[in-house]
């Protein structure tokens, strides 16, 4: 990773550092090549949605200032206010870059909810996966009562630097919020122990805001707001420590380095500027003063969140700040020429996307209906995931508010912001002790397949045999449009393949190349690579209500349009019925005659079991009454309950015996077990059965048939089921021109999606053409992405009438 030279003023002296912060340094870089920082953003089409529509996004990664190709697999969650799964789908990442689709359910009420996306190596660093929120607008929901929200208030206090020393004026920023997170203006007065007034305090953005305080030895402090009569403590102040003050300057980071008390232990040795897991200076520190004042240079630093850190000459953190740097190296300039602006209803549009003359990148755009959003600027963009977010554990409240206004009140903001929220990647006692946590995770290397190969009925491996495996689509009747891998097994009969790349549900169907046909192989696969589940701690985002009831209205009359043209409701009408269970579909669709119905059967669905051995292994346990005996080759079963009269009448020495039919007709476990697992669909067993022999027990059996089979082979082979990757769609760009109006209403909110723009070179005017819907008046436009060189593109737009 390239870090420009830090450059620095003042007292700052350059020495050799001893051993051990050599060590310290040594390690962390090690560490951090293990365990490589990688951050994540999502391009969404737009803010707010309604259930039943398809979200449209796109996948950025970035690592060290520069796009990211480590990981193969991207993973993106909906969940609900109480952090609940909802839905998980599964996208394959090429080159730094994945497309993203998520259809929302239809059931969804209205609410906002949680997108949270991530891949395997981004759990390495716990708590910094991707997240944000989204708007659905769906069923009727409980509206909340807002008198329960001013309860329970937060007002949390972060003395600068992390130390509150008695005697020395101290800076303290705090942070006020309600009892979910959401930031909540706030103002009243500091007091003691005593009541008396200390000082006042007012926040000056989103619940965040700055005092000074001398706090006097023995004396505790708290905090009264104009809102409540709540007390809200400060921390208890400590008689020795560092007091660590950072100030923005033109080009600069100046510094005040303060010690209180007379205990060595707390005199400043050195200072360590860190930024994403790399040290970028270290430098010794004049500690014979109580008072030290310095600069760092921080104009030649790439922009986003330095970590300055004081030790003592035995490697103790004394104090820490971060602070952001922002160089505005990170824009892409870019301009959106519009060319023809037509607002009528189906018209053509045409924009022009204009980028620097020579670059290479990969972007996407997404035109929307402007009316349909809750604000003019989205709360979160590349700028703020990337260079923000990313790095910070926790919620920030509009983080893309940072970075819209380069004014000194944004600039200050953003300051509490540091002050308030902590960069905790790694933790110095960590580094010192040598202790830092191994990597949990390693990308997949997109799908992997493993397993072992038996004999079916044995536990005898297929060693060193060449197995070909056909993969295609799991509704598809034979393996014509599937693919061929070949594997080889070892000498215990396992194999493997990975970096595969496939969509939806597939059928894989594994075959001996050289089997005998009255062989037959079982495979048990290790298990589904994409299917994994990862543990991650509930993280509940803030769900702040957004202001713009104008969006709110609009969107509950589309989604009320959307369902009365898709039929899915009748107001006020409740339809009750009894919907057929798969199984019952099932039995329907297989069973017939005499072997037809639900009524004093067992049935199994086993269309999707991938049991290694044979059916009669396979029923053992699963069937209350059913006592399978003997082994492969020599099975008896018996039915607790059979027709023992029939037995009796007749001189048969076995009661309970079971008539076995395949396909209903009448068969045996000779023909039965060499039937494979994946080959049957349907296992019905009847207690009694006018079928069987004076209506004994039957086991009536069922093969695959149509589309929940594969053709027939003629050698030994074992199919399994596996789902893949995330089907994606195609976006809708419907065609006016030319074409006569139908009756069919187009109320389109995302009037254009482009996932993919590739840039490579001097082309780089991009064309954008689209038809309007027979609605919007003004348009947003969002292009983002990222270049070859870490450069990053954020360019919102709205064209149209205000």
């Amino acid at each position: 990773m390239k870090i420009r030279s830090a450059f620095f003023l003042g007292i700052l002296i350059a020495f050799p550092l001893s051993s051990l912060t050599q060590e310290m340094e040594n390690r962390l870089n090690s560490w951090a090549q293990q365990n490589p920082i990688e951050k994540l953003y999502l391009h969404i089409d737009r803010e707010n949605y309604y259930a039943g529509q398809t979200f449209w996004g796109k996948g950025y990664f970035m690592s060290g200032f520069l796009p990211s190709t480590s990981s193969t697999a991207l993973y993106v969650e909906l969940l609900n206010s109480r952090s609940e799964l909802i839905l998980r789908n599964v996208f394959p990442v090429y080159g730094g870059m994945a497309p993203v689709q998520l259809t929302l359910p239809d059931s969804l009420s209205t609410n906002l909810y949680q997108i949270r996306a991530y891949t395997p190596l981004m759990l390495n660093q716990s708590g910094f996966t991707f997240s944000r929120y989204i708007k659905v607008y769906g069923k009727e929901n409980k509206r909340v009562n807002n008198s329960e929200l001013q309860t329970n208030n937060k007002l949390i206090f972060f003395p600068e630097g992390g130390n509150f020393i008695t005697g020395l004026l101290n800076i303290v920023a705090f942070k006020s919020m309600d009892k979910s997170g959401v930031p909540l203006p706030v103002e009243g007065n500091i007091r003691n122990s005593k009541n008396e007034l200390i000082c006042r305090f007012k926040s000056v953005h989103d619940g965040m805001g700055s005092f000074s305080i001398v706090p006097i030895k023995g004396e505790t402090y708290y905090a009264m707001t104009n809102q409540s009569e709540q007390k809200y403590f400060l921390p208890p102040q400590a008689d020795d420590g560092i007091v660590f003050n950072i100030t923005d300057a033109p080009g600069m980071k100046r510094f005040k380095i303060v010690q209180g008390g007379q205990n060595d232990l707390f005199k400043p040795a050195y200072m360590i500027g860190q930024v994403q897991n790399t040290i970028i200076f270290k430098q010794w520190l004049q500690g014979d003063k109580k008072e030290i004042i310095g600069s760092v240079k921080t104009n030649d630093l790439y922009s986003g969140i330095l970590q300055l850190t004081l030790f003592n000459k035995d490697n103790m953190p004394l104090a820490e700040r971060i602070t952001f740097v922002d160089n505005k190296e990170y824009v892409l300039p870019a301009g959106l020429n519009v060319d023809t602006l037509d607002t009528g209803k189906r018209k053509h549009n045409h924009f022009t996307l204009v980028l620097p003359d020579t670059l290479i990148g990969n972007f996407s755009l997404s035109i929307t209906d402007a009316d349909y959003e809750s604000s003019e600027n989205r709360p979160f963009n590349i700028y703020s995931s990337f260079l923000l977010s990313s790095d910070i554990k926790g919620y920030i409240h509009n983080p893309s508010y940072y970075f819209n206004t380069p004014v000194d009140s944004v600039k200050n903001a953003l300051e509490l912001v540091m002050m308030t929220n902590g960069w905790t990647r790694f933790k110095w006692s960590d580094v010192i002790h040598n202790k830092l946590p191994k990597p949990l995770y390693k990308d997949p290397g997109y799908i992997k397949l493993s397993g072992k190969v038996n004999i079916a009925g044995t536990k005898k491996p297929i060693a060193d045999k060449d197995i070909l495996l056909f993969i295609a689509p799991a509704d598809s009747v034979g393996i014509a449009k599937g693919t061929s891998v070949l594997l080889h097994t070892d000498s215990s009969g396992r194999f493997k393949a990975d970096s595969l790349i496939f969509y939806g549900k597939m059928k894989m169907l594994f075959s001996e190349v050289r089997g005998r046909k009255n062989e037959f192989i079982r495979v048990l696969l290790d298990g589904d690579s994409l299917t994994r589940t990862y543990p991650i701690a509930p993280d509940p985002m803030p769900f702040p209500e957004k202001n713009s009831t104008v969006a709110q209205h609009k969107m509950d009359v589309a989604y009320k349009e959307y369902i009365n043209a898709k039929g899915i409701t009748l107001e006020n009408v409740t339809v009750r019925a009894i919907e057929k269970s798969p199984l019952d579909k099932l039995d329907e669709e297989y069973s017939s005659g005499y072997f037809s119905g639900a009524t004093h059967s067992t049935r199994l669905d086993v269309r999707n079991e991938t049991y290694a051995g044979d059916i009669f292994q396979y029923l053992r346990e699963r069937i209350p009454g059913l006592k399978i005996s003997f082994e492969t080759g020599d099975y008896v079963l018996h039915y607790r309950g059979g027709n023992l009269s029939y037995y009796v009448n007749n001189g048969v020495d076995s009661p309970g015996n079971v008539t076995l039919f395949l396909n209903e007709m009448p068969s045996n476990t000779v023909v039965l077990e060499t039937v494979p697992l994946n080959e049957i669909a349907l296992v019905k067993l009847f207690p009694t059965s006018t079928a069987a022999p004076g209506g004994g027990a039957a086991l009536a059996i069922y093969t695959k048939k149509g589309r929940d089979s594969f053709m027939p082979t003629a050698t030994a082979t074992d199919i399994v089921t596996y789902q893949g990757y995330t089907i994606i769609k195609e976006f809708y760009n419907p065609e006016y021109e030319g074409a006569s109006e139908n009756s069919t209403s187009n109320r389109r909110i995302t009037l254009k999606w482009i996932p993919d723009i590739i840039v490579t070179g001097s082309n780089t005017s991009i064309p954008v053409t689209f038809y309007n819907n027979d609605r919007t008046k003004r348009f947003k436009i969002v292009a983002e992405g990222i270049t070859s060189e870490g450069r990053i593109l954020m360019l919102e737009k709205i064209i149209g009438p205000r």
